[in-house]
C-alpha cells in the first residue's frame, strides 16, 4: 500500500542522501516541509515515470498549526524527525503533539544520538560526561517517546559521529597538518550519512518490523584521536597530528569554528567533543547485529571513505 511521507531536514546531510533512497517507491508522496523552497527544489532528484512524488510545502515546522495542517491535508502516515538548534526541546515537544492530534500518522522515525536515554544507568552516565544541551534533549525526547501513550509507533535511531563531520577539517589538515576536532584516545564509532539514510528508509517503509526499537547505526570498530589522524597521513600524504586533549586544544576548537557557527553553537559542539575525552562512543556487538539487520547490508567502511577523500583532495 502507498505511504505518505513527512520528512524534515530535506536539504540536510542525511535528507539528500534519503530522498534518492525515496525515489523508487511508486505511488507514494514525500511531503517536504522547508522555510526555504528555492534551496530545496535544487537538491531534488530528476523526477522519472513511476517514481515517488515529491511535494515542496514552504513554512516552518516551528509553527505546530502549520504543520498539523500539512499532515491532515496529505494524510501523512510517516514522519521523519530530524532536528537540532536552540529551540529543539520547544520544537520535539511540539511536534510529538502535532502528530498525535493529526490523528493520520502512525509511525515516526526519530534520529537521537548513540547512547542509552532509556535507563537510569544511561542517563547518568551521559549527564556524567557530557553537557551538550543537543545531546541531552533526547534524553526528554525518548522518555517521552516511551512513557507518552502517543497514538502511533516510533523507531528511534541512534547515530554515532558522522564521517562528513571530517570535512570541516579539510583546509586545517592540508594548510597547517592537523585534525582540528580533538577527538581523544577513548574511541569513538563513525558513521555514513549514507547508513542513516538506508535505515531511515527501511524504518519507514518496515515500520511495523521496527515499530518502538532503537536500533544504533555505525561502525562496529571505534576509533582513537591518534588513529584516524594517521588514517588521514596515509591518505593524503602528509603527517596530520590530532588537536591535543588539552584546555588549549579545546579553544583552539572553538574558536576556530565560532565564525562559522556562532558562539553557541560553538560552545555546544566543544561540549559534545570535550564529552569523547572521557567516555567511549561505541555500540554493543547485538547493537550492531540489529543494524546490519535494518540495513541489510554491514555498514560503510569509515577508512576506505578516507581512502577516497584524502585522494580527491590531491587531485
Amino acid at each position: 500500500m502507498p505511504q505518505n511521507f513527512l520528512i524534515t531536514a530535506a536539504s540536510g546531510n542525511i535528507g539528500r542522501e534519503l530522498l534518492p533512497l525515496l525515489q523508487p517507491l511508486e505511488g507514494a508522496r514525500v511531503i517536504l516541509p522547508t522555510s526555504n523552497a528555492s534551496r530545496l527544489e535544487k537538491v531534488l532528484p530528476p523526477p522519472i515515470d513511476g517514481s515517488a512524488e515529491f511535494i515542496i510545502e514552504e513554512g516552518s515546522i516551528r509553527d505546530p498549526s502549520w504543520l498539523q495542517q500539512q499532515l491532515v491535508k496529505y494524510e501523512v502516515d510517516t514522519v521523519f524527525l530530524c532536528l537540532t538548534g536552540q529551540d529543539e526541546l520547544f520544537t520535539t515537544m511540539n511536534i510529538l503533539d502535532c502528530l498525535a492530534r493529526s490523528k493520520v500518522v502512525k509511525h515516526l522515525v526519530y534520529i537521537s544520538a548513540c547512547v542509552d536515554f532509556t535507563t537510569p544507568k544511561g542517563v547518568q552516565e551521559l549527564l556524567s560526561h557530557c553537557s551538550a544541551g543537543h545531546i541531552l534533549v533526547k534524553i526528554i525526547t525518548e522518555q517521552k517517546l516511551l512513557y507518552g501513550n502517543f497514538p502511533y509507533t516510533w523507531t528511534i535511531l541512534r547515530p554515532t559521529l558522522f564521517f562528513s563531520n571530517d570535512l570541516r577539517t579539510k583546509r586545517s589538515m592540508l594548510g597547517a597538518n592537523v585534525y582540528s576536532e580533538p577527538l581523544g584516545e577513548m574511541g569513538v564509532s563513525r558513521v555514513a550519512p549514507s547508513d542513516i539514510a538506508l535505515a531511515v528508509k527501511n524504518s519507514m517503509v518496515n515500520n511495523e518490523k521496527w515499530a518502538n526499537k532503537h536500533v544504533c547505526v555505525g561502525t562496529k570498530q571505534i576509533y582513537k584521536g591518534s588513529e584516524i589522524a594517521e588514517l588521514w597521513s596515509k591518505a593524503i600524504g602528509k603527517e596530520i597530528k590530532m588537536l591535543p586533549i588539552t584546555e588549549e586544544g579545546f579553544e583552539s576548537f572553538e574558536k576556530r569554528i565560532v565564525p562559522f557557527t556562532g558562539p553557541e553553537q560553538g560552545r555546544e559542539l566543544r561540549l559534545m567533543v570535550e564529552s569523547f575525552a572521557s567516555r567511549k562512543l561505541e555500540m554493543t556487538s547485538e547493537e550492531y547485529k540489529d543494524q546490519v539487520e535494518l540495513l541489510g547490508k554491514e555498514p560503510e567502511c569509515y577508512e576506505t571513505w578516507i581512502q577516497k577523500v584524502g585522494a580527491s583532495w590531491q587531485e
